[in-house]
């Protein structure tokens, strides 16, 4: 009885922060979907006019965390006026990062108890599975054109061993290389 009384706060609060959460990221998504292209391009200038590669590297990682309609390709444009050697690094740790805070925050989220036992019915139907292809589906998304955050948060879900989605993530340097050479080389115009 004592045990039931905890449980129905955190519930109601767990369903609380994800409707907030919802509701965030459906208000972005609006009014990202709603800028033109001129007033997008004249907010990542001013940004990166005020704050530089800091501002550049956070907006990777926003968009490898979180579930956005955004990519980090849509700041590289920008970027390519650094030489390769610094931005490559730089932004692959950047995009990284974003992709192990989205399995942290996969984590987390497997611990609220409806995913909690969703979770756990899908890897009783598909543990080899996921045992066997999880981290491969990991290394797709951070390489090809996938939802590579969604990937991670699902990875954290799961719970796929941390040091190896980690080591993986590293892999979104490559990926951050085929922007930069895209751009550079006039492939991808802005």
């Amino acid at each position: 009885m004592k045990g039931e009384g905890r449980e129905f706060p955190f519930l109601r609060y767990a369903w609380l922060g994800l409707v907030l959460v919802v509701l965030i990221f459906l208000a972005f998504y609006l009014v990202v979907s709603n800028v033109e292209e001129e007033t997008y391009r004249m907010v990542v200038e001013s940004a990166n006019e005020r704050f530089g590669i800091l501002s550049m590297c956070i907006y990777i990682w926003a968009t490898d965390t979180f579930v956005l309609p955004l990519s980090p390709m849509f700041v590289f444009p920008f970027l390519i006026e650094y030489p390769w050697y610094f931005i490559v690094p730089v932004t692959g740790l950047s995009s990284a990062l974003g992709g192990v805070t989205a399995y942290l925050i996969g984590r987390l989220i497997g611990k609220v108890p409806v995913i909690s036992k969703w979770a756990e019915s899908a890897y009783r139907k598909w543990g080899d599975v996921i045992r066997r292809y999880g981290l491969t589906c990991v290394l797709l998304s951070s390489l090809l054109p996938l939802p590579y955050s969604t990937v991670s948060m699902a990875a954290g879900v799961m719970r796929l061993p941390f040091g190896k989605v980690a080591i993986i993530s590293l892999t979104r340097t490559l990926r951050m290389a085929i922007y930069y050479a895209m751009f550079s080389l006039g492939i991808l115009v802005s």
